[in-house]
């Protein structure tokens, strides 16, 4: 990594490491989050600084290997699940006898959410009908929104260059790329969470991209947290894949009809969308945040580990 690309990455983890320190001084991601919102200054370096990375960075990666890139793996899979059969395979594996209303995607573009989107990276794609949103927008193509706070009402509003509401489902596809780190809180990362499965319509698909430059395995404890939360709403992970980068997976909304009757987490969903830096010192300044820091495991845990990793075919 260049200096200037180090420079970068750092005012980032700096934002991130940030907010954390202040939820461990004040215990309230609330008051936390809404400060952070009103710290334009911070909210313009940080936003510069994710967009110098993804574009004069690791687009540069993206073009040396394809199979790296995280906005390649995302349009991959959507192609493949609503153009390429996927959705019919999943619905082969229900194990009610239901009367789809289509037996495949029927729609001229497959309509994406991209949240926390910074400068659009899907709009070079003709297939996809993309609302790109973000806190602090690094391009006029992508609209002002908080995720976290913004309403899910009857219609989509958008108002000059801002979203004030969302329509309840009305996305093939929301994605979170980079996005749920971002967050202070394993609360909040859990709001905007179950704030997807209400924006998806029934069958869509919710993509999660969370940065990880270790093997495969060395955070599946987190993985298989995240797998278990998303179940109880509903949204059942059909997809994950560790690129070399990040781990990246789709969860699908089940239909009313089909939604799994399945065992209650052990604790609370909210405590269960956790990244393991949320237990790190804040005094860690040379944390790589795009480098996920190991887990401890039991013996029983790690040998669990191996259910999480990568699958070459859907689930």
């Amino acid at each position: 990594m260049s200096n200037e690309a180090k420079v970068l990455a750092g005012i980032v983890k700096n934002v991130h490491r940030q907010l954390r320190k202040e939820l461990k001084a004040t215990g309230d991601p609330e008051s936390v989050w809404l400060k952070h919102c009103q710290n334009l200054p911070s909210l313009k370096q940080y936003s510069k600084a994710m967009h110098m990375l993804a574009t004069e960075y690791w687009e540069h990666l993206r073009t040396a290997d394809p199979n790296t890139s995280r906005i390649n793996w995302t349009w991959s899979y959507l192609i493949h699940y609503f153009h390429s059969g996927g959705l019919v395979k999943e619905r082969s594996k229900s194990k009610l006898k239901l009367n789809w209303e289509n037996t495949s995607f029927r729609g001229p573009k497959i309509k994406v959410l991209d949240v926390g989107s910074c400068y659009n990276p899907f709009e070079e794609y003709t297939e996809l009908d993309v609302l790109p949103i973000d806190l602090c927008p690094a391009l006029d193509s992508v609209y002002k929104c908080d995720f976290l706070l913004v309403p899910v009402t009857e219609s989509t509003v958008i108002d000059s260059n801002s979203a004030s509401s969302l329509a309840a489902g009305s996305f093939h596809c929301v994605v979170f790329s980079f996005f749920l780190e971002y967050l202070p809180s394993s609360s909040q990362r859990w709001s905007c969470c179950e704030k997807a499965q209400q924006l998806l319509v029934e069958e869509g698909i919710l993509i999660i991209i969370t940065p990880d430059s270790k093997a495969p395995h060395s955070n599946s404890k987190v993985m298989k947290s995240w797998r278990e939360a998303l179940a109880s709403i509903g949204l059942k992970r059909i997809k994950y894949e560790k690129l070399q980068h990040a781990h990246c997976m789709a969860f699908r909304k089940l239909p009313a009809q089909e939604k799994e009757i399945s065992n209650q987490p052990p604790i609370s969903p909210q405590q269960m969308m956790y990244i393991p830096q949320d237990f790190n010192s804040t005094s860690d300044s040379d944390d790589d945040e795009f480098k996920v820091n190991t887990l401890h495991f039991t013996a029983e845990e790690l040998v669990n580990g191996f259910n999480e990793l990568p699958t070459l075919f859907d689930e």
